[in-house]
């Protein structure tokens, strides 16, 4: 066939979606994957296992020739690469994009994103904007967790958006670690496992991907695969009992989707140096040993993990040929949109030259293809702009700020009474120049704080200086989002001593930094929600009811949390 038998697929899938619901006789789904297979070309096969990115909002001439060539499973939406400026822009986009496809007679297109809540965000305007997994995990409700889920997945699906790479089931074990951290929920596989099985169904009810990331688990690394080869070399016990069982609580809860990670576990296959994503044992312990059924994504191949060793298109290759169904090529530094070009063309010759089986192929086809039909993509890839106006309603809205209330961790306090910012001396709020629109955003809810501003990069010489034009009997409100990645501000933490009161809007385990500060509160993000509920705490303090999701190290255990401002460390 082949490129007129694509336009009869195209109207194949409208015929059949006007005609019926898509259930055969006993009243199951009826599965279109394997006929639509038949009909699709060696060269339409390869581009739907590739899932690609591109630059600018809108469909631009160049972009359009590559949907026709290339004709791929999915594009991934970046705000870095000016996908996203505004929801409707991002609908008219997403609209445009699926009626490019249409016109070169290729399949409805996955539509990803990074949509995690906390620090990874693609959406931001307009959108319900979550605290993220390790605010989550301080709050411990698999309920919130499950509307949150819901909310982001109905948002994103309004949008067009039909993939959210997320959420990160990654076990957060090692402090040093540089990428994952409030990205997870704690380092507690159970915890983690309870809260992630609860978004399953909530984002495949609304229609959009659920994928747990990152298998086998980015948990216990101290390197960020973005920028080289990170290695977990535990013992394979330790492994089943805290990096797999996660994502084996996933497969049983139904995740139709799992995202490799670029990571070297020696002991998963007799100390093959394989990252996981190019590593056949992976992909069989997820099939075989979990008993897995849906689509295995890779993370994004132009990432340094691979880069450092491969070429892109051999890294395809071997990827394909490990077990990978969907091939993700994102917006990674020194990687050009057009390169899914040559990696399709490279896929085509591997399976003509037997590199890749047309078995191999054909298989994780037929999942890119399932999945599109589980989820509706076949029959309604459209956006939903009449519901744009639902979208960030103050319903949503309500339960971001729940999670952020309880979320909220007390982790020590020295003072009696704890100092309340709304007296006739609040103190003031030392925070960090860069991040002056977060302030504002503490400031709404606890306007009576003198805020600071000083320079993330303060010179060392400037410190004391800072320390002694400040008030003396006032305490000091002082951003600790990450004291471990700015050693002048860890200094000038030090330096108030007791007269501090941390502000953890990022991981706790920077905050073992500073153990003689007066207070340290941790709302895990940085997100309006959670700095909102930090200025209503500041303002008018209430017996929080966060714990720790993870250890501060040499101070508190996972699980720790005072349950009022009363004295306590």
């Amino acid at each position: 066939m082949k490129r007129a038998g694509l336009f009869f697929i195209a109207i194949f899938l409208v015929a059949a979606a006007l005609a019926s619901p898509g259930h055969g006789e006993t009243g199951k789904p009826a599965d279109r994957a394997p006929g639509l297979l038949d009909d699709l070309s060696l060269e339409d096969k390869a581009g739907q296992v590739l899932m690609g990115f591109f630059r600018g909002e809108e469909v631009t001439a160049s972009l359009r020739s590559t949907l026709g060539r290339v004709r791929p499973g999915g594009v991934i939406l970046y705000s870095s690469t000016g996908n996203i400026v505004s929801l409707e822009q991002v609908a008219d986009l997403v609209s445009s994009l699926q009626k490019a496809a249409w016109s070169a007679a290729a399949l409805p297109l996955f539509v990803a994103v990074d949509q995690e809540g906390g620090r990874v965000n693609r959406l931001t305007r307009g959108v319900t904007v979550f605290p993220g997994n390790m605010a989550l995990g301080a709050a411990g409700d698999p309920g919130l967790a499950a509307k949150s889920a819901r909310i982001t997945a109905r948002e994103l699906r309004t949008l067009g958006i039909t993939v959210n790479f997320a959420p990160v089931v990654d076990v957060q074990s090692n402090p040093a670690n540089p990428v994952i951290g409030t990205r997870s929920f704690g380092s507690d596989p159970a915890l983690v496992s309870r809260l992630a099985t609860a978004m399953v169904a909530p984002m495949s009810e609304e229609g959009v991907l659920c994928t747990a990331k990152h298998f086998p688990g980015h948990g216990d690394t101290s390197v960020d695969s973005h920028a080289g080869l990170p290695t977990d070399s535990h013992a394979r016990p330790v492994l089943d009992k805290v990096n797999l069982a996660p994502f084996s609580a996933m497969v049983k809860a139904g995740a139709p989707a799992v995202m490799t990670a670029h990571v070297v576990m020696p002991e998963l296959d007799r100390g093959n140096p394989l990252p996981a994503t190019l590593l056949p044992k992976a992909y069989s312990i997820l099939r075989q040993e979990m008993d897995f059924k849906g689509l295995a994504v890779t993370d994004s191949l132009g990432m340094k993990a691979l880069d450092r060793y491969w070429s892109i298109e051999e890294t395809a290759i071997r990827a394909l040929q490990a077990g990978a169904d969907l091939l993700v090529f994102g917006a990674d530094p020194g990687h050009e949109p057009a390169e899914i070009e040559s990696v399709h063309r490279a896929l085509v010759s591997a399976v003509r030259t037997d590199r890749i089986t047309q078995t191999r192929l054909d298989e994780a086809v037929v999942r890119v293809l399932r999945a599109k039909e589980a989820l509706g993509i076949l029959d309604d890839p459209k956006p939903k702009p009449e519901r744009l106006g639902e979208l960030g309603s103050p319903g949503s809205q309500a339960v971001s700020d729940a999670i952020a209330r309880k979320a909220l961790t007390l982790a020590w306090n020295r003072f009696s009474p704890f100092p309340k910012a709304d007296g006739e001396k609040p103190g003031t709020l030392l925070w960090p120049l860069e991040k002056a629109d977060q302030a504002s955003m503490l400031l709404k809810s606890c306007s009576s704080l003198k805020p600071l501003f000083v320079p993330l990069s303060v010179p060392p010489e400037d410190i004391s200086g800072i320390v002694e034009g400040l008030d003396r009997k006032e305490p000091v409100y002082a951003w600790a989002g990450d004291l471990g990645r700015y050693p002048a501000w860890r200094d000038l933490a030090r330096l108030l001593g007791e007269r501090a009161i941390l502000l953890g809007t990022g991981s706790p385990y920077g905050l073992s930094l500073c153990p003689g500060a007066g207070a340290a509160i941790v709302t895990y993000s940085e997100v309006p929600a959670s700095l909102e509920a930090l200025g209503s705490f500041l303002c008018s303090p209430w017996a929080p009811s966060g714990r720790l999701p993870v250890e501060i190290p040499g101070l508190y255990p996972r699980g720790w949390g005072l349950a009022s401002t009363d004295p306590g460390f």
